[in-house]
């Protein structure tokens, strides 16, 4: 229970202190929704989610973060091409990282999905990821919460002919469906976080692929408590946005306690809603619960198949 306290509250230091430089500064681009991802893996769970050490979390951050505005900036492609291409570079970066770090996926397809161009967003990612692993290095030290010995996934492990058939899978699928949902303008069903859940949910060992329904509940509660967050405390009662991400924060704790699921994209998607213009955050939860529905039974039909060929 003293874990669970104490990672609560560096949760909630990184959420205020982001979205408060956020607000302080008027550089949207501060707010990294991955964030709360990582705050959920590194502060909330009993032991890291992730196969990674803390300075791959950052290298990997920080490469994909600079490689998503360069996408931006220097590759003329629709936006769907622009936002595949980066899906497919994360996952490259995934298997040469030697790491199950997923949400390194989220940092690069972000700036694509929004355009950002800015160098505020490379920054404030790595220094975000840098405030997470250094307050969890506080939890190991004053031992509320556990070590974390990393050790490498090896080339072996990896099995590479295994994930370039999960890779060619989740870009097609993914290539698709942000052609029909960017020109639709229902983007949010393809949401970063939701490309970190479908790469976690077509992984052999995903045991929250075990949980379809949990999976699709809790994205969708977690995108509503956050756009709800905003709506009431920012838009009605005009409190600071800051409020609203430590609303959802709570939401996100909650959430997570009660499905007793700790899957970090999940909590991404309550900040994304700090992040999005204020006339879609209505549709926003209709969205994500669209886009976790039809990803997860992907990943779920994938897996099945997968399972029959290695069978024969």
């Amino acid at each position: 229970m003293k874990s669970t306290f104490f990672g609560s509250v560096c949760m909630f230091v990184v959420l205020c202190a982001m979205v408060a430089a956020a607000e302080v500064t008027g550089e949207a681009e501060i707010i990294f929704p991955e964030v709360a991802a990582l705050s959920v893996g590194c502060f909330l769970a009993p032991s890291l989610v992730w196969r990674t050490s803390a300075l791959r979390m950052i290298l990997c951050i920080a490469v994909c973060a600079v490689g998503g505005v360069c996408i931006v900036r220097f590759v003329p492609l629709p936006l769907w091409a622009q936002f595949s291409l980066a899906f497919a570079v994360g996952q490259m970066v995934l298997f040469v990282s030697g790491t199950t770090f997923a949400p390194l996926i989220s940092a690069i397809a972000l700036p694509v999905l929004i355009q950002t161009r800015s160098v505020v967003y490379i920054v404030a990612a790595i220094l975000l990821t840098s405030l997470v692993c250094l307050l969890r290095s506080f939890l190991v030290r004053a031992k509320k919460a556990e070590r974390n010995d990393f050790s490498l996934v090896t080339f072996s492990e990896r099995q590479p002919r295994a994930f370039f058939a999960d890779f060619a899978f989740r870009t097609a699928f993914v290539a698709l469906a942000a052609f029909f949902c960017i020109r639709f303008d229902t983007r949010f069903c393809v949401a970063p976080p939701l490309l970190v859940a479908f790469t976690e949910l077509t992984g052999k060992e995903s045991k929250a692929a075990t949980r379809f329904w949990a999976v699709i509940l809790l994205v969708t509660l977690c995108a509503l408590s956050g756009a709800a967050s905003r709506l009431v405390l920012s838009v009605q009662f005009g409190l600071p946005l800051t409020v609203s991400a430590l609303g959802a924060g709570v939401c996100v704790i909650l959430l997570v306690k009660i499905f007793s699921l700790t899957f970090p994209p999940a909590a991404a998607m309550a900040i994304l809603a700090m992040l999005i213009p204020q006339d879609a955050l209505v549709p926003y939860p209709l969205e994500v619960c669209a886009g976790i529905f039809v990803l997860s039974l992907a990943a779920r039909g994938w897996r099945a198949v997968r399972k029959r060929l290695s069978a024969r």
